[in-house]
């Protein structure tokens, strides 16, 4: 059985997540589209992200789009967009911020957010995004509207949702249902791996990149295994028997089943999506805001699953992109206007048609274009998320505790026992979390 969810996460059923009563959300996004007013001035903003405008890719498509609608309404704006890589975006900002030339606005994801909490680079967005907001609007996010607030104060809103956890495969090669157990999975890939002559699955542990790629199926893997990976009181929660299950099984698809190469260690994210795109794996498990780069190149011959676990599908782990104004803004109500609008229906929307990436909020899911076959991905995601979400708040120094799971995983790769190399990780989190 899957872990139940623990305090107050919230639970969706389908019929809220995937767009409740069409009536009330259509009147929820007409009072949440209302164009403000234009500022008396003329004002430029500068907003960092980990999308290059000049890029020919359907997501930083997606969002000059989306930029392009505010400032169509808002002329007197000028948005000055400059890029920066995401495996290094958390860090630079608190970097610029703290040396006064930070910008003024900046997309990260979900765990860079408590750590510019901690920074003290974030500043608090009560008094200029939604403040005239029903209880209503602020329930139309489809993640937690606690996940960005810290000493009661809102600091950041996404910008999109995600799945962290998705199963995909080659189906060409790969043909039958995919099990939705460990144990399942490696008899239902061992013969097939052999058949094509290349590995029947493939992950990275490289800590470059927070350690995404390794992390992202690693959590999802605690929960189902009845283990934590942050408790609620700030340890570890995964030095125990639980724990190490999702540990002993890598190593087993690594040194019993031959089904994952030994060289993972130096693998990437995208060295495992590139592997994807060239046909030289049979299966992964990524991310569901990366998978129109893997169709662009797979076409229909991309499936995608739930993520096996050790008695079936592990929880799907649920989070997103965020949009925070930074301690460095000096237009504060500029920049409110624009987390407004690039959290609005329309943006979303946008968003969902051309990058394929999952909304926000509930209310963009009412529009009919998501009961189209070109939407078919992110129902898939939707649809794991509704039956079985697992939402987390992540602690400060996730970036740390990312990397440094990543870093034992390599030492059991060589030979570490599991529970010495968790007892390391353990003992280095409680005095990161000291100091």
């Amino acid at each position: 059985m899957t872990k139940p969810i623990k305090g107050n996460a919230p639970r969706l059923d389908r019929r809220t997540f995937l767009g409740g009563s069409a009536l009330g959300l259509a009147s929820l996004a007409a009072a949440s589209s209302f164009p403000r007013p234009a500022l008396a001035k003329q004002v430029k903003l500068t907003y960092w992200s980990p999308l290059d405008p000049k890029s020919n890719n359907a997501r930083s498509k997606a969002e000059t789009a989306m930029i392009e609608l505010f400032t169509k309404s808002h002329p007197e704006i000028t948005v000055e967009v400059q890029p920066v890589p995401w495996q290094v975006m958390g860090q630079q900002v608190i970097q610029a911020v703290m040396s006064g030339s930070g910008p003024d606005l900046a997309q990260l994801s979900t765990t860079n957010l408590p750590d510019q909490v901690g920074a003290g680079t974030a500043a608090p967005l009560d008094d200029v995004v939604g403040k005239k907001w029903t209880q209503a609007e602020k329930d139309d996010f489809i993640l937690p509207w606690d996940n960005t607030v810290y000493d009661g104060q809102k600091m950041a809103y996404y910008w999109n949702s995600l799945l962290n956890n998705e199963f995909w495969y080659l189906k060409t090669e790969v043909e039958g249902e995919i099990p939705g157990t460990w144990d399942g999975l490696q008899s239902f890939l061992t013969p097939l791996a052999k058949k094509q002559g290349k590995p029947g699955f493939l992950t990275g542990l490289s800590q470059q990149g927070n350690a995404i790629e390794f992390t992202d199926w690693l959590i999802p893997s605690f929960w189902a295994c009845g283990a934590e990976y942050v408790t609620d009181t700030g340890e570890v929660g995964f030095l125990n028997e639980n724990g190490m299950k999702p540990f002993q099984w890598i190593l087993d698809m690594v040194k019993v089943h031959k089904l994952t190469p030994d060289n993972i260690s130096a693998l990437t994210r995208d060295n495992v999506l590139d592997a994807m795109k060239g046909r030289k794996a049979l299966s992964t498990i990524l991310t569901s805001n990366i998978v129109a780069s893997a169709r662009s190149a797979l076409g229909e011959d991309l499936g995608l699953a739930r993520h096996p676990g050790p008695t079936g599908p592990c929880p799907a782990f649920a989070a997103g992109k965020f949009i925070m104004m930074t301690k460095s803004c000096r237009e504060q109500e500029a920049a409110g206007l624009f987390i407004e609008s690039m959290i609005s229906k329309e943006a979303q929307l946008i968003n969902a048609k051309t990058a394929k990436e999952l909304p926000a909020r509930k209310s963009v899911v009412a529009d009919p274009w998501f009961a189209t076959h070109e939407a078919a991905d992110l129902k898939f995601a939707m649809d794991y998320m509704a039956d079985n979400p697992h939402f987390f708040k992540f602690p400060k120094k996730t970036d740390f505790l990312q990397t440094r799971l990543a870093l034992a995983a390599q030492q059991m790769m060589t030979g570490t026992p599991i529970k010495q190399a968790l007892e390391r990780v353990a003992a280095d989190w409680d005095q990161a979390r000291k100091a």
